[in-house]
């Protein structure tokens, strides 16, 4: 039943419209039998109090699954050389003394660009031709052919003056500078791992010139480090594991 309040036994609403003077409308102070006046509201109209709630059901605590059940990302490709091609060139290293140093832990030979070439000039001396050969023969092989390598030129802070270096470099379609004289060495490199046996697509250049000394170009010792070939390997993306072949796209 819905409640309005009451004045003398009339209802405030019937009392309002009588007011009004609508039509239609008339005011009984006499109500039917059955009906029910309430002066106050009823029992389940009273303001609702949290109070009246029921108490929460206790929470239970979020348990992770066990390890054996939880979804493993997959582990990123190994940087590790295998252990017989570390092997291969630690003795290639002993063979040609003061040619390379490698570190292992980057994948990066670094060439010393006074033995690997004459002073200014591009073309690979016949030692460093020969012990680049045998590193290509090593780099061809099964357990490293899953490696990349980055083959990056540097120079020193003199400028190139030789003449008939300046006549090669133009003979090349490169600047007659620093930066032309180390992406031609980087690219000399290359060609002679690409004849040894190495994938063309395994192998990229680049020349930085003398933007990225390692040592003080103020002094010869200073400058004899920054004249250099770093040869980095890393995995290629999308190649299989050493020692195993990679599936046909799709498959």
């Amino acid at each position: 039943m819905r409640w309005f309040p009451a004045i003398g036994g009339v209802p405030l609403l019937a009392v309002m419209l009588a007011s009004m003077g609508l039509p239609g409308c008339c005011v009984s102070p006499e109500l039917p039998r059955d009906a029910t006046v309430l002066d106050q509201p009823p029992e389940a109209m009273k303001p609702f109090t949290y109070a009246e709630l029921p108490p929460p059901r206790p929470s239970t605590p979020y348990t992770p699954p066990p390890p054996s059940e939880r979804i493993q990302p997959a582990p990123p490709p190994s940087s590790a050389m295998p252990a017989a091609v570390i092997a291969a060139i630690e003795d290639l290293g002993q063979k040609y003394p003061g040619l390379f140093t490698f570190d292992k832990e980057k994948g990066l030979f670094r060439f010393n660009s006074d033995i690997t070439f004459d002073s200014g000039s591009s073309v690979v001396k016949p030692d460093a031709r020969a012990a680049l050969t045998k590193l290509a023969q090593i780099l061809s092989g099964d357990q490293a052919k899953d490696r990349m390598m980055t083959i990056i030129g540097h120079t020193d802070s003199d400028h190139v003056r030789k003449a008939e270096t300046i006549a090669r470099l133009k003979k090349l379609g490169k600047p007659a500078d620093n930066m032309g004289l180390s992406e031609a060495r980087a690219e000399a490199v290359a060609e002679i791992l690409r004849t040894g046996g190495v994938d063309a697509g395994r192998l990229a250049t680049q020349g930085k010139g003398e933007t990225n000394p390692i040592a003080d170009n103020t002094s010869p010792a200073g400058k004899a480090r920054n004249r250099r070939v770093d040869i980095y390997l890393t995995p290629m993306a999308g190649a299989a594991p050493a020692g195993r072949t990679a599936s046909p796209p799709g498959k």
